[in-house]
């Protein structure tokens, strides 16, 4: 695999971000960790310097803010110049709900956050990258919402638009040499997720049970899907959402099948 020079890591301060940013330290590049939380993301970045990352570094950004997008990507130029790599996984989460029970208030804040701040990282980076001249890789960050109707409203919709901007640019950039892919993770075994389990507000095997692996998804593992899209081992893998969900989008409708037809004896 070719080395990875640098790297931004928009999100990067806690979870699938922090996971990220540490997999690129590991893979000796310079790593911009970016995000709200200035102490959290102080500490990824010395993980980053400590894991071997040649330079790391926290810049403070509020993706809901497009000027705070513009100074993030002028930051890490004069940083590290135009990154080779720019992940986009900045987000907040939504509570089961019906459309018809969907507040406007939350729906704009949910697509200022997961789709437009997704947006404007990928235009900002975008063209800094393309003047730059020497291609590179954008991430975005899905779910398994980008695939399958899930009672979100309006986080649902929002990830089904980041898939749709993902191959969108995936065309637009890649003349420049620039790939443009996305993962999506599936329950993910977060700080979020062992609280709520904690707390008792989440049945783990049942979650699992949803899973053709039986397991949860580790923020590593798609850490580790994230560089392999990244690096040059996906080099002609461009405008791609990859699932990074334990085998959920297979086990589900399979075992929906199943309850309604149970196979025979003879048919195994």
């Amino acid at each position: 695999m070719a080395e990875i020079a640098s790297a931004v890591v928009i999100g990067g301060t806690s979870g699938i971000g922090r996971a990220i940013a540490l997999r690129f330290a590991q893979a000796g590049a310079q790593v911009i960790v970016a995000g709200r939380d200035a102490a959290r993301g102080a500490a990824v970045a010395r993980e980053c310097a400590a894991t071997g990352a040649p330079l790391a570094r926290f810049i403070a950004v509020d993706v809901a803010d497009p000027q705070s997008l513009e100074s993030l990507a002028a930051q890490a130029d004069a940083a590290i110049g135009a990154p080779q790599v720019v992940v986009n996984c900045a987000g907040i989460l939504q509570s089961g709900k019906h459309v018809l029970d969907q507040d406007l208030d939350e729906d704009e804040r949910m697509w200022r956050i997961n789709y437009r701040g997704t947006l404007v990282g990928c235009q900002v980076f975008g063209r800094l990258m393309q003047r730059a001249g020497q291609g590179g890789a954008i991430l975005n960050v899905g779910s398994l919402a980008s695939f399958a109707p899930l009672s979100l409203p309006s986080y649902t919709p929002g990830k089904q638009a980041v898939l749709a901007l993902t191959g969108i640019l995936a065309a637009e950039l890649g003349p420049h040499g620039i790939r443009v892919n996305a993962v999506a993770p599936g329950y993910t075994l977060s700080d979020g997720l062992k609280a709520r389990i904690a707390a008792g507000e989440r049945d783990p095997q049942a979650i699992k049970d949803t899973t053709a692996l039986r397991k949860f998804v580790a923020p590593e593992d798609v850490a580790e899907a994230a560089l392999f899209l990244c690096s040059d081992r996906a080099a002609s893998i461009t405008g791609v959402t990859l699932p990074v969900d334990a085998g959920w989008l297979v086990q589900a409708p399979y075992a929906h099948y199943l309850r309604g037809n149970p196979i025979r004896q003879a048919d195994t």
